[in-house]
């Protein structure tokens, strides 16, 4: 579902700026705004279910965060988590109208895109883990990505990055509320040139 999700922002992206008289493009791109937020919804609930249930049903919690390759995958999945979360949030408080502003639509399809590279880095790791070997694998090996060794984030830059997160969410959450409040703007009245 988080692929759709990815797949549909691009193709709203890309429908922005490129229109066609086909109606099936139109269409498709039409769709894909409110195919993308149900999915990312759904996507990330099952994300979430498949963390518990990855977490309560595999090996005993002592073994799996001994293991580099396991916490690396639980770093990459929680990536995932925040990037779609966020995704879902933005949608939420801004509704469809975000597409209707230049920043804010390019840090949506950013989100989507690195939800959507996190997951797959993720799906890539917990193939390692089954003992199957993904094409991305080899691919990030040719990069100088091992994903085999523990690779950490110092103490202080995770605490200044989730404080950055919150606050940016909450900012948007103020600014929206502030928004909503102010009185509308008056429109332009046009002559009748009927007569």
């Amino acid at each position: 579902m988080l692929t759709l999700a990815f797949g549909s922002t691009m193709i709203r992206l890309v429908g922005g700026w490129v229109t066609a008289e086909n109606a099936l493009w139109r269409g498709l791109v039409r769709l894909a705004e409110p195919t993308a937020y149900l999915a990312a919804i759904g996507g990330l609930l099952a994300l979430a279910a498949s963390i518990m249930s990855g977490l309560a049903t595999t090996w005993p919690l002592e073994v799996l965060l001994t293991s580099s390759v396991v916490l690396n995958k639980i770093a990459i999945t929680a990536f995932s988590a925040t990037f779609w979360t966020l995704f879902v949030a933005i949608r939420s408080i801004y509704g469809a109208r975000l597409w209707n502003r230049a920043r804010l639509r390019g840090a949506y399809a950013a989100l989507a895109a690195g939800g959507f590279v996190s997951l797959m880095l993720a799906g890539s790791t917990g193939g390692h883990l089954a003992g199957k070997r993904s094409m991305l694998e080899g691919v990030l090996h040719l990069l100088g990505v091992n994903t085999h060794l523990l690779f950490t984030i110092p103490a202080p830059v995770a605490y200044i990055a989730m404080s950055s997160v919150v606050l940016l969410v909450v900012l948007a959450l103020i600014r929206r509320a502030l928004c909503s409040k102010s009185p509308p703007r008056a429109a332009a009245v046009r002559p009748d040139m009927s007569s």
